[in-house]
């Protein structure tokens, strides 16, 4: 209850019988909750965006070729250049929504299931 209690403020609660906006879509809610090495405790809640149909224009991930990477070693080679190489093992998205999105509270909210 009282990591539930951390995650309300993040969220805008209807009142029972308040209709969602116009405009919006249901969409499932996850909740993850954590305990950090120091023992300290972190929420997070993350929208299912796989529910949602997002523009195509921004949905675009570029991928490198293997010969454009050989290309860069042997330019980088023929300069007397260093490379560099680095790993972003975590990086997870972390930006506002810009859709309108509702979902439907579970039990674990307590008074404030089913708003």
């Amino acid at each position: 209850k009282k990591e539930v209690a951390t995650v309300l403020p993040a969220l805008d609660v209807l009142k029972r019988g308040d209709t969602a906006p116009v405009g919006s879509t249901l969409i499932d809610l996850t909740i993850v909750f954590d305990v950090k090495m120091d023992f300290t405790r972190k929420a997070r809640i993350c929208a299912r965006g796989d529910q949602t149909d997002p523009p195509s224009s921004i949905t675009y991930a570029s991928v490198v070729t293997r010969e454009s990477v050989r290309l860069g070693f042997l330019v980088a080679a023929l300069n007397g250049l260093s490379v560099l190489s680095a790993d972003v093992a975590g990086a997870y998205l972390n930006a506002p929504c810009a859709e309108k999105v509702h979902t439907i509270l579970g039990p674990e909210f307590g008074d404030d299931e089913g708003k």
